[in-house]
């Protein structure tokens, strides 16, 4: 079957999904979005990527030309069309539209696109055996939204793919941050910790924080480079990788050198929540 996208109210062949180069998206990069997968056909959290996507746009003063419902019920068909019977990857993006001037945003010429596809897993062998990540110091621009800006995360992919590393790991000097598409986690005698401040906070690292209330202590707070190296476990979150153990940064091992208990814990209690 043809691909679909739903493109400014309508659901077009992908094909066919076009965006003028006068679009503040294409001229100075002036966007926000956002990533979530969906199961049986539904999108996964709906409400919690909806919300902070609203934020996102709110904190670059775009305007949202469809409610809450009309989203999710393009994002419905776009995933039957594109991805029936699988689990998909859905993307959404909001641009200021078609640009005054060249640079400035008008109000009410946004423009909004959805994309799904079936989602392409990492291997199995990074979820049982645990997989190694990279650092590179760097601070996003207004990392509590996720705006359009990933020059850093694509100018290093070389770089990434050369050290064998899943993920691109931020830090702002001696502090940890974030993954590139990621949160982080370390776990130090029983207790979760996360960073605080300086990130994304990810719709999959909220539930991770829910799912371990009650059995695990969970804090978040700035956390320095040898808390990450100290660590007993590490692992990374995110919407189109769910948990991932982390057993190596750089060539520095991770503990044991194998997923841990607490970790491979949450991976089962998180499964169990993609299936309610």
């Amino acid at each position: 079957m043809e691909p679909l996208c739903f493109l400014n109210g309508e659901i077009i062949p992908l094909r066919d999904a076009k965006i003028g180069i006068l679009d503040l998206g294409v001229l100075r990069g002036f966007g926000v979005y956002d990533g979530l997968t969906s199961f049986s056909g539904e999108p996964f959290h709906f409400k919690d990527h909806w919300e902070r996507f609203q934020t996102a746009a709110h904190a670059l003063g775009l305007t949202i030309p469809y409610s809450a419902e009309e989203i999710r019920e393009a994002m419905r068909k776009v995933i039957a069309q594109n991805a029936p019977n699988t689990r998909a990857n859905l993307r959404m993006v909001l641009t200021g539209g078609e640009a005054e001037h060249g640079i400035t945003h008008v109000p009410g010429r946004e423009t909004l696109f959805i994309t799904a596809e079936p989602a392409v897993p990492l291997p199995n062998e990074l979820y049982e055996r645990g997989c190694s990540i990279t650092k590179h110091d760097h601070q996003r621009f207004m990392p509590e939204i996720k705006t359009t800006n990933y020059i850093t995360a694509v100018t290093l992919q070389k770089k990434r793919l050369a050290t064998d590393a899943i993920e691109i790991l931020y830090m702002n000097g001696d502090r940890v941050l974030e993954c590139a598409t990621s949160n982080i986690f370390i776990i130090k005698d029983g207790t979760l910790h996360t960073p605080d401040t300086g990130i994304l906070k990810g719709v999959t690292r909220k539930i991770i924080l829910e799912l371990a209330s009650g059995t695990y202590p969970t804090t978040e707070r700035p956390i320095p480079l040898d808390d990450m190296h100290s660590a007993d476990e590490v692992f990374i979150t995110g919407s189109f990788k769910d948990i991932v153990p982390v057993v190596s940064i750089d060539n520095h091992t991770i503990g044991s050198g194998k997923p841990g208990t607490i970790t491979r814990d949450l991976m089962r209690r998180f499964a169990a929540h993609t299936r309610q």
